[in-house]
Order: C-alpha cells, then structure tokens, then sequence
C-alpha cells in the first residue's frame, strides 16, 4: 500500500508562526511500516501542502485538540475521495466517538503495538472502528526513527530524542498520564546514545517528562553523553533537580545547555488543588527562587512554565509572577492560559460546575480563555497571558537576565528574541508547553514524541 502520515497546521488560519520542529512521532511510526509499504511524512505545521494524492491507500493523521478541527477537515476530504482514514492522538484517544465521525478508525492509546495490526486490516478491507492499546510499550524494542523522511526544515535545528516515558504525578490539567501510566519506563541507555550518534545535528532535546526521574539511570546517560559533543536541552522537575546538584554537576558536563521546569503557579493553593504540589515541592516563591539559583549556578539556563486562571488567581497574578521570573533571572518563560483538556479531571469538574464556554477546539490553544475563571473575567485572563509575555520579553528584560545567562549566549538571546516575536503575535500558538500540560502535541496515537 502507499501510506501518507499526516501532522496539520495548529493554526486554525493557516498562518505559520514561531516554533516549527519535524514530528518524531512520525518519523516513528514510518519505522513501524513494514518495508513492502511505500510511507510518506506530510508536516502542514511545516509548509508541506496536503495534495490529497489519489493514489495513496491508507491516511494516518494525528490531532492534539488544538488541531482537531484541521485533522477532521482533511480526514474528510480524504474520505470523500474514497480513502481510508485513521485518526489518532491525544484527541482522538479521549474523544474516540468524535473523531469516529470523521474516520474509518481511531487508534487509542500508545501505538507501537497497534500500527501493524491496523496495516495489515485496512489492506485486507477488514478495518475495525477502534484499535485500544492494551498495553504501555516496551521501549527495548523501538525502532530508529525514519529521520531520511524528514525535511529538516525547523526553525531551529533540534532534534528531539527520547530516553523515557510516564510520569508518577497526576495534576488535574494533565491527560499525559493517561497514556504514558504513572510509571516511569527507559530506553536502554546504548540504545538512546546511538541514535544521538546517528543524528546530523549536535543539538538535541529531551521529550522525557522529566530528565532526573531515575538518578541512577540519568548518571549512566549523562555520563555517555559527556563523551559525545552535544548540547542539550531537557525537561526536569525544579526541586528534584535542584536537590541533586552532583547530578546536576554531571548533566551540565554532558552538555545541558536549558532545562524547562513546570512552575506552573507561585500560589501554594493552585498547587496543592491541581494536584501539581506533589510534583513542583518548592511551594513558596522563596523556595522556588531557592531551587531556581542552584540551577543557576550550573550555568544552565532555566525555562519556566507557567499556567494562569487557576482558581486562587485574581488581576495581580500576571505582573507578580513575570516580575519575580525576571527578578530570579529567569532565562526564558512560557506563559499559559490555564484549559480544560478533553480527558483531564479539570474539565470534569469544569462541565460539572458548569464552567466551559467554549467547544471550539481550534481556540485550546493556551492563549484563549475557554471557561470562566473564579477571580477573574475570561477577558482579563486572556489578556493578561499575552501581556505577561509582553512584558517578560521586552528588549530591556532580556539584556537585564543576560549576565545569568551568559554560559549559553546564543541559545539564550537567539531564544528569547523568537520567543518575544511569538508573544507579539496575535492569537499566536505559544511557542511552547511541556507534554505534562496537556499530552504531547507531535503525537501519532500517542507515540510519546514531541
């Protein structure tokens, strides 16, 4: 069969804006053709044009719910067509009777286990409606990513590679769980260095959900890294990682260059009703700015998290919290409007305060008030976001953090300038969110790639 793997454009205006980076999830998933099918990568968010090619046979298109809208749009003229469709991802593995409408079959959960399955049915005509992963991936086994499909057309040249899956926390906004489970799974550490050996880039990114999960673990990575030449970036929970600074000596060592850390909120009460306290521990600004300056002195650059609307947030939350991020030195900060996901518990208890307002998944940006905060209007949250980042970016601030940030100069004012660009645009997707906020947005059917 010829297979065509599709990724659309966020962006319900089909502008390109900001952060564009090729779908590892992908690239996966082609590894998981068998060689006798002719399989191609499609990346909308990266200018490729969906042709709608008649000769293709199966369609495979992944949505987080922000995409939701585009992926239905070309799941359907593909089906008027006459060919088959599968849909899968974040959105479609919590909404499978949705996306159903616009399908021949979902493909729920992680994919490894269900991709040749679907293949193997939809040649022989015998497609059923959902495919349910029965169970978590084992990562011994993932192939090589199909990188020779790739374009190598990102704004920066990055590549994301993947050494673990899951997260034992449970924050109410979060639906990653749902997916990845609650325990951490590893890829063989010599399987995770030869594939940053392969690659043509000696950047990488990290989509672990937390980098320091496993010390013991992290020090046999890092310490293979340190013999390679690379630069890292990476995801890390703040106060695990600053209360090991020998593994944080050690990270450093192997090349990490930035490490993105979920605040989320300065606010121990947000914290500790999202469920978030257990994951974050700082509790207190203190604290976190404790934490923050351990980081610090590694010559790490930090990028902050932060979510905004939570109940405990009025007006003021937005100057406070990017006044203490530029106060503490903050590298670089993502600034979220707080949004009830499909298959989080905060969108259950959203509908059964009857707190949503908005069902147009194309507006689950991050940016976009879509419920009725408790402190404050939708208008003042929605506002508020993108004026925190306004401000936070401002040439001014940037040069002010830059001495903190002096060990990676490039990265860091290359970073904040784009960054400032995307704040500025208006109804701009943010220019990042760490998977734990919402699932993972280059996901094939969940395949836990960025």
């Amino acid at each position: 069969m010829k297979i065509q793997l599709v990724y659309p454009n966020p962006r319900a205006d089909g502008k390109l804006h900001g952060r564009r980076v090729e779908s590892s999830a992908l690239q996966l998933l082609a590894a998981l053709t068998p060689p006798e099918h002719e399989v191609s990568i499609v990346g909308e968010h990266l200018g490729d044009e969906v042709a709608y090619d008649d000769t293709v046979d199966l369609v495979g298109i992944t949505a987080m719910t922000l995409q939701a809208r585009r992926a239905y749009e070309i799941a359907d003229e593909y089906r008027r067509r006459g060919k088959t469709v599968v849909l899968g991802g974040i959105h479609a593995s919590v909404l499978p009777d949705e996306a159903l409408q616009h399908a021949d079959a979902v493909a729920i959960g992680e994919a490894e286990n269900l991709w040749p399955a679907i293949i193997e049915d939809a040649r022989h005509r015998r497609l059923k409606k959902k495919y349910r992963a029965s169970e978590l991936t084992n990562l011994d086994t993932l192939p090589n990513y199909r990188r020779d499909l790739a374009h190598h057309r990102s704004s920066f040249s990055v590549h994301p590679v993947q050494a673990a899956r899951g997260c034992p926390y449970d924050c109410s906004f979060c639906s990653a769980t749902l997916f990845s489970g609650r325990k951490y799974r590893f890829r063989p550490v010599e399987n995770v260095v030869a594939e940053i050996r392969a690659l043509d880039s000696r950047v990488v990114f990290f989509l672990d959900d937390n980098i320091f999960a496993r010390p013991e673990y992290s020090r046999r990575l890092f310490t293979e890294l340190r013999k390679l030449d690379v630069l890292w970036i990476g995801q890390a929970s703040l106060h695990l990682t600053a209360s090991n600074p020998a593994l944080l000596k050690l990270a450093q060592e192997s090349g990490c260059a930035g490490l993105f850390v979920g605040i989320e909120s300065l606010t121990e009460e947000n914290l500790r009703s999202s469920n978030s306290h257990s994951k974050n521990r700082a509790g207190t600004a203190a604290a976190i700015g404790d934490s923050l300056r351990v980081i610090h002195d590694h010559g790490i650059v930090v990028m902050a998290g932060v979510i905004f609307g939570f109940d405990g947030d009025g007006p003021d939350v937005f100057e406070r919290t990017a006044d203490f991020l530029d106060e503490q030195k903050v590298g670089l900060a993502s600034f979220s409007a707080l949004t009830p996901f499909p298959g989080t518990r905060l969108r259950d208890e959203m509908l059964a305060e009857s707190r949503i307002t908005d069902d147009d998944w194309a507006h689950y940006d991050a940016c976009t008030s879509v419920f009725t905060p408790r402190s404050m209007t939708a208008a003042e949250l929605q506002a508020g976001t993108r004026r925190a980042g306004v401000n936070f970016y401002s040439t001014a601030r940037i040069l002010r953090r830059f001495p903190t940030n002096r060990h990676h100069p490039l990265f860091y004012l290359a970073t904040s300038f784009a960054w400032r660009h995307s704040c500025r645009v208006e109804n701009q997707v943010p220019f990042y969110m760490p998977s734990r906020w919402y699932g993972r947005p280059a996901d094939l059917f969940s395949l836990g790639a960025r």
